[in-house]
């Protein structure tokens, strides 16, 4: 690390905007070009926050997006560009592994409106983390938090959305596409919807004040609750519309228990039809599931996971022999994405 202690005997020396800003740019490249031994992070951390303190706007921009990549970035800095203005601040909120949740708290009750925005919208955040991004009840921050279906919400926080979402149309719908909304929600959000749809069917339809209500009135009960398949094969096609289908939300759903979800999650991942995935599973179902994570691109050290979920739902045996599990695991050696779909794909057709 001779390069960061050459570099902070330099930084007392330079008064050049551009001087500054090259050397700020250059000791982050260093920083994030290898990962740093307990004596010099301190130093690096020093170096960097005493440039971010000299330097333009746009060149921290540049800093932080270069350090929000970098696991073992010094968390001083990664901290202190979190807390800056959110054009610099975005790049570490949204991927910053290194800002732990008390510091994502911190920011949301001391930080801006579009901090919490940023925070919101970061993925996997906590119970603790949510709950204090909406702590104002920002419109803008809800909206965030409902479309950031890898969040976590407590029961108070849902509570609040779903007080804001009453009365907008949109954000009523949004929570409904949420699949953790508590049922007691769901009349009430349905309602509201119901209430905007019903004036536009009437509206198209050119019917009179009350005719709709009277048509509900004579109308025979039919049923209105769809069986289990649907709703999970409609989630997925909403979350593959809207780009919001991956690797991840199929292997939530399966380690939370909704084994139907990740059928129709990994089957649309894989490019088949749930009728092709589970034929697949019923010839080898352990190849099967390796195959179908390499195709849907699923990294590999979530695999065990995703085993042990087949598990509990009885589609892979308990008692494995003892090489199943490498043997399953060397597929993401052998096959790229492309060639496990085309193998699970004739695995599927040997039924």
């Amino acid at each position: 690390m001779s390069d960061i202690a050459s570099a902070l005997t330099h930084l007392a020396r330079v008064r050049d905007p551009q001087s500054r800003a090259a050397l700020a740019l250059g000791v982050t490249d260093i920083c994030v070009g290898r990962p740093l031994t307990n004596r010099t992070q301190p130093l690096a951390n020093d170096i960097l926050l005493a440039l971010a303190l000299k330097v333009e706007e746009s060149v921290r921009i540049q800093m932080a997006s270069r350090l929000a990549e970098c696991e073992w970035a010094p968390r001083g800095i990664v901290r202190y560009l979190a807390f800056d203005a959110p054009c610099v601040a975005e790049a570490v909120i949204r991927k910053s592994l290194v800002l732990e949740p008390e510091d994502l708290v911190e920011l949301a009750n001391t930080g801006s409106r579009e901090h919490r925005i940023l925070i919101a919208g970061r993925c996997h955040i906590g119970i603790a983390v949510s709950d204090a991004v909406m702590a104002y009840s920002e419109p803008e921050v809800i909206d965030r938090l409902i479309r950031n279906t890898t969040a976590r919400i407590s029961d108070s926080a849902m509570s609040v959305c779903m007080e804001t979402a009453i009365a907008d149309e949109s954000l009523s719908r949004l929570m409904l596409e949420r699949d953790d909304i508590p049922p007691a929600f769901v009349d009430r959000l349905t309602a509201r919807i119901s209430e905007a749809v019903r004036d536009q069917v009437a509206q198209h339809f050119g019917l009179e004040a009350g005719r709709l209500d009277e048509i509900g009135t004579n109308a025979q009960p039919a049923a209105t609750a769809e069986d289990s398949e649907t709703e999970a094969r409609k989630l997925v096609e909403r979350m593959a519309a809207t780009g919001e289908l991956n690797g991840t939300v199929a292997v939530r759903a399966l380690t939370d228990g909704k084994s139907l979800l990740f059928d129709y999650a990994i089957a649309d991942l894989c490019s088949l039809s749930v009728e092709q995935w589970r034929a697949a599973l019923g010839m080898s179902s352990m190849r099967a599931t390796a195959l179908a994570c390499r195709a849907a691109r699923i990294d590999t050290s979530l695999f065990p996971s995703v085993v042990r979920g087949m598990q509990k739902t009885g589609r892979i045996q308990e008692d494995l022999p003892p090489d199943a599990m490498v043997s399953a695991a060397s597929i993401f050696q052998k096959f790229t994405p492309g060639s496990a779909h085309d193998a699970l794909r004739r695995l599927a057709a040997q039924v």
